[in-house]
């Protein structure tokens, strides 16, 4: 998979845009279903999710479990800070360096942190809310794949 994603033909990658008011999205989709899929494959069978605490979100003082996975990656020293938990981000692995370096081949962004969320199936899901927090570069564009 690694090498299969920076295989793909940039120039054959189309882009849309819907722009409104608080709101710029870029998108496109540039990976063909059957690299998307081994993609997925991969990633299902190396990542190892948080558990325990960082496995937990606070609301308004009360303590539940996430309602889905979720694991973080980054350079050393780069934490995330949101609801009261700090996630570090672990060493990165080659199945997500390869995700980062497509992007940066694709957008020309060098990422530093990813925070992998998995959702089990459509009754997993977070409720309203916004990524707010002061610690968020907001000149940074956050990709989601």
């Amino acid at each position: 998979m690694s090498q299969k994603i920076l295989d793909i033909d940039l120039k054959s990658v189309t882009w849309k845009s819907t722009r409104k008011e608080g709101l710029n999205i870029e998108y496109s989709v540039p990976i063909p279903r059957t690299i998307a899929d081994a993609v997925l494959q991969e990633l299902e069978e190396t990542i190892t999710y948080f558990t325990g605490d960082l496995a937990k979100i606070k609301v308004f003082g009360k303590v539940y479990s996430l309602p889905r996975q979720q694991v973080a990656y980054g350079d050393p020293g780069i934490t995330y800070r949101y609801s009261g938990t700090t996630v570090p981000a672990l060493p990165w692995p080659q199945s997500v360096l390869s995700l980062r370096d497509f992007l940066f081949k694709l957008k020309g962004i060098k990422y530093d942190f990813v925070l992998i969320n998995r959702y089990k199936n459509g009754s997993d899901h977070m409720g309203e809310h916004r990524d707010n927090e002061p610690d968020l570069d907001l000149t940074m564009p956050i990709a989601s794949m």
